[in-house]
């Protein structure tokens, strides 16, 4: 029998004593330990029975705050964390700096929003050394493309189907640039899609013109320059001129023009350029418009 309470007292002693170990390896209160010495093995069964119990029986945690000041409550007012509101990095500075189990955290907090939204933040980390934050963003790029590349092809079928229709007509020209701009394809992808972009604003000028944006005509451009189709996106800019006026579409033509090293043609589109009132430049533009008109 004294052998029998001995070992229960050296059994408590020693759960004891892990307990409070490994409370204060989560840098947790461990002053129940104390309860657990000062009334061995019934101190324990006191303690974890009823919380066993309750997860059986679905039981939830309550917060005895919450239950004090149940009146309360409702006057009270949402604050946001401010800590975490104003402490906003980009996010390569956040992987370069923050350990991996940071660094996965970061990611799935951000995924956890809206990952139509916040993806293209996080492709930075798709080349970071945390194994597992790579993945994380490999993962997330699949998921990106299925859905893009799923409403594209709902919205192609459907517009195959009619192609008069001006609605069906929007609706697949907005999920094939959204394709294509999502930055998930590779490089034969994306040559692929802004053929199939092209291919389709040519289809569609013979059908019905007029259904075309002036956004259509800029990307339309855009993607002939970067295909190397500088023939035809020079033509369309001499015939769609009118509808080409912005920021964007000149940048492109000078870049297609400096690429085909044609400096008459360079000059004369950052003069036009400059002319233009209607035109709003950005701070990026009026920089490279300045840089450029001071060496010519």
């Amino acid at each position: 029998m004294e052998r029998l309470l001995m070992a229960l007292l050296i059994g408590n002693l020693i759960a004891a004593v892990c307990y409070a170990v490994v409370k204060a390896v989560r840098k947790e209160g461990a002053g129940v330990t104390v309860f657990f010495l000062f009334l061995p093995v019934l101190g324990f069964v006191l303690y974890f029975l009823p919380r066993i119990l309750g997860r059986l029986f679905g039981q939830g945690k309550y917060d005895r705050e919450s239950l004090v000041g149940r009146n309360s409550i409702k006057k009270m007012e949402e604050h946001p964390n401010m800590e975490e509101e104003l402490n906003v990095v980009p996010v390569e500075d956040a992987m370069a700096i923050n350990e991996n189990r940071e660094k996965r955290a970061l990611l799935l907090r951000q995924l956890k929003k809206d990952i139509s939204e916040n993806y293209k933040a996080l492709l930075a980390a798709e080349k970071d050394e945390d194994s597992e934050s790579v993945h994380y963003v490999a993962a997330t790029k699949m998921e990106v493309y299925r859905v893009l590349h799923q409403r594209w092809l709902e919205c192609s079928r459907a517009y195959e189907q009619d192609q008069e229709d001006s609605e069906k007509f929007r609706e697949v020209c907005e999920a094939l640039r959204k394709l294509i701009e999502s930055q998930v394809l590779s490089g034969r992808e994306q040559e692929m899609y802004r053929k199939k972009y092209c291919s389709l604003m040519e289809a569609q000028v013979l059908i019905d013109e007029s259904v075309l944006l002036d956004l259509d005509y800029e990307k339309w451009m855009a993607y002939l320059i970067e295909l190397e189709r500088f023939q035809a996106a020079e033509q369309l800019w001499d015939q769609r001129r009118d509808r080409l006026k912005n920021e964007n579409s000149y940048m492109k033509m000078t870049e297609l023009f400096y690429r085909r090293r044609e400096k008459k043609k360079f000059h004369a589109c950052i003069a036009e350029l400059q002319k233009d009132r209607q035109i709003r430049l950005s701070a990026q533009g009026l920089e490279r418009v300045r840089y450029w008109m001071q060496r010519g």
